[in-house]
């Protein structure tokens, strides 16, 4: 009995001594190519011609429209056009010379003769947009352009300004994501 349990085993191992020399590892892989493709592109959001030195008239406005602190005349609208943006959104900070005690609020220039009056920049919505703030982000469209409307008028700072020219200068900066 010994014998015929040691052939079972041996032809068990025989077996499986063949079926394993059927299994093998993959043959070494010849060369493989892998191609990636893309462009880099170097976006430059710019305004459109025209925009980029705009002037943007206040108006003309008694003083008894600013007669209190806080007063406001009629905002203007203005839009600056955006060209050549990468997909995405973008939106404006504008810079320029703060009010002292009034941050966020534009100072007249030097060679403005009106007092206690200052500029206030207002949002697409005509939210207040502090000066060195951004503005609300504008959705770009597919060809890079983007269309950001904004609004300005005067605001007094005390009670009774002085009437004169009342000009003002302002920087923007193109912030893009």
């Amino acid at each position: 009995m010994t014998n015929r349990y040691s052939g079972r085993r041996l032809a068990l191992c025989l077996l499986i001594g063949l079926a394993a020399g059927n299994a093998r590892a993959d043959s070494p892989l010849g060369e493989i190519n892998i191609e990636l493709r893309g462009n880099v592109v170097d976006y430059s959001c710019y305004v459109e011609t025209g925009d980029d030195n705009k002037t943007v008239q206040l108006g003309t406005w008694p003083t008894k429209q600013l007669r209190t602190a806080g007063s406001r005349t009629q905002s203007m609208p203005f839009t600056l056009k955006l060209k050549g943006c990468p997909p995405g959104s973008a939106s404006i900070t504008f810079s320029g010379k703060n009010v002292a005690g009034h941050p966020g609020l534009l100072a007249l220039n030097d060679t403005s003769s009106a007092t206690n009056i200052a500029v206030e920049l207002r949002d697409g919505d005509k939210t207040a947009l502090p000066l060195d703030s951004a503005s609300q982000d504008v959705a770009i469209d597919a060809n890079g352009n983007a269309a950001l409307t904004f609004f300005a008028g005067y605001i007094a700072l005390a009670d009774n300004p002085q009437p004169g020219k009342a000009d003002a200068e302002a920087t923007f900066m193109i912030n893009y994501y």
